[in-house]
């Protein structure tokens, strides 16, 4: 007896593999599924401008990348004591305008040469809604919680998606001619905008990724992370406590699902295994730091990143093991 719907998806082995660069940008959903690959160690950039959630900013994001221009300060803005940036998430902002810009142009250093090289771009649409300056019309990828009269909301409609985003892939693709796309709608509910607007809007980026990877089907294609929740998970069990997030549970399943999708065996091994060194490395002893059976545990984890490192091409875990080696009572 099935207690589920199955969403059948097209296995591509190989898609995704280690030493493979791969950028992931776009809603909270895509820091879900980029943390996992990248704690399996793959080489991966996550949401270089903070969460991104509707087609407008992540193309923005996007451009601003392929232009190779970095950002200056008088395209901050400053609200009481914080400076912050209309193109980028709340974490980059600060009380300091030099510390604000430092630390998106080092993000933005890190994906600009990410995009390079990248082989696999996963783009997560969250939402279809979008927030344009009153003054400028120039649309923002947070409010940073300013003035809500500073700003116009607007829904994107299908086909000004579609357009935007066949002239940006034309570009990106000659570019980063190497580069592959996955689309994917997150699953994350928008209740903030009703039941009804929120079905809406995930229909219009449905449509949307289904129209483009019709017409790039050579180096576009979808992953239906948000039928596998809708379908496969349709059980509130499986949301957090908002009910509006996937659950921890969820998107380990996803992450699953993606793994049977596009791993092969010899990488999901070698991922099994990077993701129990990641768990050994955040373990935290009982009984403390300071006693021969925690030093030997952190020689062998050692020895295990060396091994692992020495028998597959791509993988690095100098920093992890720099990390460690402080571990070590002299």
């Amino acid at each position: 007896m099935k207690w589920s719907t199955p969403i059948a998806i097209e296995e591509k082995k190989g898609y995704l593999q280690h030493g493979s660069p791969m950028l992931f940008i776009g809603s909270c959903f895509a820091d879900n599924v980029g943390e996992y690959l990248q704690k399996a160690k793959f080489d991966i950039e996550i949401n270089p401008f903070g969460t991104l959630y509707n087609p407008e900013s992540i193309a923005m994001a996007l451009d601003r990348l392929m232009s190779g221009q970095s950002y200056n300060i008088n395209e901050l803005q400053r609200s009481g004591d914080i400076w912050y940036s209309y193109h980028h998430h709340g974490k980059f902002s600060s009380t300091s305008a030099e510390t604000t810009l430092q630390s998106i142009n080092s993000s933005y250093e890190r994906a600009a040469t990410m995009l390079k090289r990248c082989q696999r771009l996963i783009i997560t649409f969250g939402t279809a809604y979008a927030y344009r300056l009153r003054n400028s019309g120039e649309t923002v990828a947070n409010c940073h919680k300013q003035p809500a009269q500073l700003f116009d909301r607007t829904r994107l409609q299908v086909e000004e998606i579609v357009v935007r985003w066949q002239e940006l892939l034309k570009r990106l693709k000659s570019y980063a001619p190497q580069c592959e796309i996955i689309f994917t709608v997150s699953p994350i509910r928008h209740m903030s905008d009703g039941a009804h607007n929120n079905q809406l809007s995930k229909s219009t980026l449905l449509l949307a990724t289904d129209q483009l990877c019709r017409i790039y089907t050579d180096f576009c294609h979808y992953f239906p992370a948000y039928e596998i929740v809708l379908d496969e998970l349709r059980d509130y069990r499986f949301y957090a406590d908002d009910m509006a997030h996937p659950s921890q549970q969820a998107v380990a399943y996803i992450c699953e699902r993606l793994a049977d999708t596009y791993f092969t065996d010899e990488t999901r091994n070698l991922a099994e295994r990077c993701l129990k060194i990641d768990r050994s490395i955040h373990h935290r002893p009982l009984n403390g730091t300071d006693n021969d059976a925690y030093q030997q545990f952190v020689l062998k984890l050692i020895a295990q990143m060396q091994q692992t490192e020495e028998a597959n091409k791509g993988i690095d875990y100098h920093k992890e093991i720099e990390k460690m080696k402080q571990q070590i009572s002299l």
